[in-house]
């Protein structure tokens, strides 16, 4: 499948259902709103004396306090992301093999997703924030190896870490379309974390929710970007599981004598 094949049939399906893909990605993100809000508002505990500067925050918390915040903004950040992406693959899945797809259906399994989601959220978390803390290629890269592993989830009937390992085995048979769509995709993220430093946060004044609001500004529309990524990402996995079939064998003809 080459580029202008992808996005055509990801234009299609996002027109299809539009509704049930926005619905379903909304949820998962007011879910990872609320939970990022609660995060910075227990990180910026007490921070009125010393300011809202981030690194100066970070330097006056102790160690456990630190650790803490580290993993629940990887839980916080990740787990919703994991969901929506469920959700998308759930809905994707349903259109390709022409099944009815349903709201409901999708957030029941959004739901029953969620313990795999906290583990997943964990390690996929925890490899992209260490390669990206390195360089900002290493975090592509790493993110790259895991994005088939919630597409591998929805349309194989594995456990979780068979799903997870399956997926990896996967992504790395097209590892170069799926780094340009998440390199694509973390451009775009980028360039709205820059408009937004530049156009809005001057206006917003240092307070313990609007600190967090600066997460929530950039969520939203990272959610649209989320959502048309994870069609191009489960019609990848549709090719490379077709390409895994053999080839049909010669049909066999009856001579009548």
């Amino acid at each position: 499948m080459n580029a202008s094949s992808l996005l055509a049939r990801m234009a299609r399906l996002f027109a299809a259902q539009a509704r049930t893909y926005c619905l379903s990605a909304l949820i998962a993100g007011a879910l990872g709103i609320i939970a990022l809000t609660a995060v910075s508002l227990l990180i910026t505990r007490g921070a009125e004396s010393i300011g809202y500067d981030p690194a100066t925050i970070w330097r006056s918390m102790p160690f456990t306090h630190q650790l803490a915040a580290i993993f629940g903004l990887v839980f916080a950040l990740w787990t919703p992301i994991l969901l929506a992406a469920r959700g998308v693959s759930r809905i994707t899945a349903d259109q390709l093999s022409r099944q009815p797809v349903s709201l409901n259906k999708v957030l029941t399994d959004m739901v029953r997703f969620l313990p795999a989601a906290l583990i997943y959220a964990l390690v996929i978390g925890f490899a992209t924030m260490i390669g990206s803390s390195v360089l900002f290629v290493p975090g592509i890269v790493i993110a790259s190896l895991f994005v088939l592993v919630v597409p591998t989830s929805v349309n194989e009937s594995a456990g979780i870490f068979t799903a997870f390992r399956r997926g990896i085995s996967l992504s790395a048979k097209v590892f170069g379309a799926n780094f340009i769509l998440t390199l694509a995709c973390c451009l775009l993220v980028g360039l709205i974390v820059v408009l937004r430093i530049m156009f809005l946060d001057r206006f917003l004044p240092d307070t313990r929710v609007l600190f967090a609001l600066r997460f929530t500004l950039t969520y939203i529309p990272a959610l649209l970007i989320l959502v048309l990524a994870n069609i191009c990402f489960t019609l990848i996995y549709n090719e490379v599981r077709k390409a895994e079939l053999p080839p049909p064998g010669p049909s066999s003809v009856t001579f009548q004598p």
